[in-house]
């Protein structure tokens, strides 16, 4: 319950303007857990227990954490009883659970998979097995305090840029953050491939009996971060832009069927040994699976190409451009773009006095992210800034709001001026 509150409450802090305290949150909480363990299973020597106090006690820190949120007088989400129509908010909220039950549905897998693979290595090798087992989900909590930290927020971003699309950007996001989360992966995984006695050091298991079955447990295990990492990013990136079939794969294969089928159809050739064997194999069905899906689908619709679903074409014919003053050759290179897609003039003098609007009424101190896409019939310039909000409302009052749409994005004012090609 509390884990549902505090990643909860850190996708609205993200989507709010305040994505480092949501990230702090998280690693609050992770970061307690693990030296809590280290204290109850290593020191007191509590065993499953005591690792499950240390969760909860590091999610009711983090919980508390939240608050500051609750009662942050500059955020923008308020719940208003008085606006509150229950048609509205009885669809909102059954579309709201079709799209967030893939990453809701996580824990549920987790726990069946986690009380069946219990069942069975308790049944094998007894106390032993379930020791072995419990080091294995901490090393892994370990290295999800830095693939969660990326992949939750892909889910808060990329919904933006998706429905802006701004593939440009998403690219470059996407990039970022499997580059980051895959070399943490490599990193951790060679660390326990070649010294897997480091973490039974940690938390002061280093004298387990049948040292052999664990070292070789930790290691095959350890074969599941890289997979896990892309998995993890793809079910948060499909749920940031709502594809709800497609996170819905990739959870139930990787968090349930998957270890459970390889499991017991190795187990009759290599006996225990499949268990720790199905938890890369699981990750990586997942990715094959709905690789294939998407694959199937970009049959039926010409649109989207790749697993990310990027828009074909529309890359080429985005450009953006990063303004510092209302004189900067960025601005000179945006508008001869302009002119080489036959804008009019009437459109270059109102794009003209929105950016001085903007410079002139923030003293120059501020710059502006400019995306501009041709979709061939009109042309979209997206800009954002750091700037006062007051200026957002004066845009929005002075300029025809046919063309002009503005808004709040993650804490940047935000201003969408098309302009219709003839």
């Amino acid at each position: 319950m509390r884990i549902s509150v505090v990643n909860t409450t850190g996708k609205f802090n993200r989507v709010d303007g305040q994505p480092n305290f949501a990230s702090g949150v998280i690693i609050v909480a992770n970061i307690l857990n693990i030296i809590l363990d280290y204290v109850f299973l290593g020191v007191l020597h509590m065993g499953i227990e005591g690792a499950s106090l240390a969760m909860l006690i590091g999610y009711l820190v983090a919980f508390i954490c939240t608050l500051k949120y609750h009662f942050d007088s500059k955020r923008t989400f308020r719940f208003v009883l008085s606006k509150l129509k229950v048609k509205s908010w009885i669809t909102s909220t059954i579309e709201i659970i079709k799209i967030g039950l893939p990453g809701a549905s996580m824990g549920l897998f987790n726990v069946i998979l986690v009380y069946i693979m219990n069942l069975i290595l308790g049944g094998v090798l007894g106390e032993l097995g379930l020791d072995i087992f419990n080091v294995c989900l901490n090393a892994l909590l370990i290295i999800s305090i830095f693939i969660m930290g990326f992949a939750e927020t892909l889910s808060s971003i990329v919904p933006i840029y998706y429905a802006q699309n701004d593939f440009y950007n998403i690219n470059h996001i996407v990039r970022k953050s499997v580059i980051a989360t895959t070399m943490c992966s490599i990193a951790f995984t060679a660390f326990l491939l070649m010294y897997p006695d480091g973490l039974l050091m940690f938390f002061n298991l280093a004298q387990m009996p049948n040292d052999m079955l664990v070292e070789n447990a930790l290691r095959i295990y350890s074969l599941a971060f890289i997979p896990m990492a892309f998995s993890t990013m793809l079910l948060f990136y499909y749920e940031g832009i709502e594809r709800t079939l497609e996170s819905g794969i990739i959870t139930a294969i990787s968090e349930l069927l998957g270890p459970l089928f390889f499991t017991f159809i190795l187990y009759p050739f290599i006996g225990i040994t499949s268990v720790w064997v199905s938890f890369p194999l699981g990750f990586v069905l997942s990715i094959a699976v709905v690789a294939v899906y998407v694959r199937i689908v970009e049959r039926n619709d010409n649109e989207y190409d790749g697993l990310f679903f990027i828009r074909k074409g529309l890359i080429e014919k985005t450009r953006n451009y990063t303004l510092e003053s209302k004189n900067d050759d960025a601005k000179a290179e945006m508008f001869n773009h302009l002119r080489s897609l036959n804008v009019d003039s009437s459109s270059f003098e109102t794009l003209d006095k929105i950016l001085d609007t903007i410079f002139d009424s923030n003293d120059e101190k501020v710059h502006v992210e400019i995306l501009l896409i041709d979709y061939d019939d009109k042309i979209t310039v997206n800009m954002k800034d750091e700037g006062k909000r007051e200026v957002l409302q004066h845009i929005g009052k002075s300029f025809s709001q046919d063309s002009i749409k503005v808004s709040e994005v993650l804490g940047f004012n935000n201003i969408e001026y098309t302009i219709k090609k003839s």
